[in-house]
């Protein structure tokens, strides 16, 4: 009777001591356990060339990330610290702003929601924060998503099942598809006439705007596909919280390749990022705790990251390097072409996404809520503000603009107050504290 139980706890022993080790050499970055299944490949690395900016009538930040690249960068933005509140703003009902505002044409939106007060959609002035227009629906937490400005129209996606299209100018429904049965957390898109969106039955959709019909439906990719996409000059890339990395024809929806990626114990890493692209690479953040770059040919997987927790963020991007947080409150600057770490900042919890402008990158923290603007090169803190949990600074030409937890707040350059001794200098800028 021992012989048996001796026999079966050396099994147990080994297998421990085997899954130890995989789980070691894994963590080591010894192997990787990502499979790419590849279609019609394009015939040239896309992501290897520089992106166009976005002009949308001055100031402009149209789209989650800010271009269809999805850097998060705005080359065209001139503000930098020291900043100040040039007015701000309470969302109706004292609703949660956990989305990131955009801004075209003079006019910016912010989304907000409440459990049991309703949603809102909330349009004002860029400059003055005066209201144009503002929507209520009754239905709680239905806007978790950043909307898209696309011309004089503003796209709206919602967890009630809902793609939503009002006029830039007057809030007006221009028109809405209902698409019953599963919610949306997936940022819209519209390029070249279509607009795109993932929903959580697992599928990713482009719909024609001036027809408003389907033009393509891809999937089901075996989760919930609240990643925003990512665009180049006919590829589309997305992420699912199935465990796979996608790049489509942007036009037909065919597949050019599928990664699945798995973790150190063989599970399916789910993916809430949107993907980010440079340098030939698609970069984004995994709810198992690291940051991948994959090749936006090919899909292959060149390297992976170990962060300190999940990461829900989008990688912010300038020059050779990536930007980006995790919940177990690490803030992280990568090489692109390595996966190196370059610095880390101490932050709490992060799960929205950073920016970057002139040189400096802005990241707000969960807690405590907080917004900061660290150097690039450095990640020397040169600006902050005591509110903020998920989308920090967006700008464009000399204005800039926060969302906080249940507030919104226009910034504006400050003057730069008389240099400190040397011995309490904080930075090259004074600090701003609300």
């Amino acid at each position: 009777m021992k012989r048996p139980a001796v026999v079966a706890g050396l099994a147990v022993v080994v297998v421990t001591v085997v899954g130890a080790l995989g789980y070691a050499a894994y963590r080591l970055h010894l192997f990787n356990r990502s499979s790419t299944e590849r279609g019609a490949v394009a015939s040239s690395n896309e992501a290897e060339s520089g992106g166009s900016r976005p002009r949308h009538g001055a100031p402009a930040w149209p789209i989650f990330r800010y271009d269809e690249r999805r850097t998060g960068n705005n080359l065209d933005a001139t503000v930098r610290p020291p900043l100040r509140i040039g007015w701000l703003r309470d969302m109706p009902n004292h609703g949660y702003i956990e989305a990131a505002p955009v801004v075209a044409r003079g006019v910016l939106v912010v989304v907000a929601y409440t459990r049991y007060r309703g949603s809102d959609i909330l349009a004002v002035n860029a400059r003055t924060g005066r209201t144009l227009w503002h929507r209520h629906y009754r239905r709680g937490e239905i806007f978790a998503s950043t909307p898209a400005i696309a011309g004089v129209e503003v796209y709206v996606t919602s967890k009630d099942g809902h793609l939503r299209v009002f006029d830039l100018r007057s809030g007006r429904l221009r028109w809405q598809k209902v698409l019953p049965g599963d919610p949306t957390e997936s940022t819209p898109i519209v390029s070249r006439g279509l607009v795109y969106f993932g929903r959580a039955n697992g599928y990713m959709y482009a719909f024609d705007v001036r027809r408003r019909r389907l033009v393509w439906r891809f999937g089901p990719t075996g989760g919930n596909l609240a990643s925003g996409v990512a665009l180049t000059a006919t590829t589309a890339y997305f992420a699912s919280y199935g465990g796979g990395v996608y790049a489509v024809n942007r036009f037909t929806g065919r597949l050019r390749w599928k990664t699945v990626v798995r973790g150190a114990r063989d599970n399916l890493v789910p993916f809430y990022s949107t993907p980010a692209l440079a340098r030939g690479r698609v970069l984004l953040g995994g709810n198992d705790g690291s940051v991948y770059a994959l090749d936006a040919r090919t899909g292959a997987q060149k390297w992976r990251f170990d962060a300190q927790g999940y990461v829900y963020a989008s990688p912010a991007i300038l020059g050779g390097r990536l930007y980006i947080g995790d919940f177990g409150g690490g803030f992280h600057a990568l090489s692109i072409k390595t996966g190196q770490q370059i610095w880390r900042r101490e932050m709490g919890p992060v799960l929205g996404s950073a920016s970057v402008i002139r040189g400096i990158v802005y990241v707000s923290s969960l807690r405590p809520p907080r917004t900061v603007g660290l150097d690039a090169d450095t990640g020397r803190v040169v600006w902050r503000l005591r509110d903020g949990q998920f989308a920090p600074v967006i700008a464009d030409d000399g204005q800039a603009w926060l969302a906080g937890r249940n507030r919104f707040y226009g910034l504006r350059p400050a003057p730069r107050r008389p240099r400190r001794s040397q011995r309490h200098r904080r930075g090259p800028w004074s600090v701003v504290w609300r």
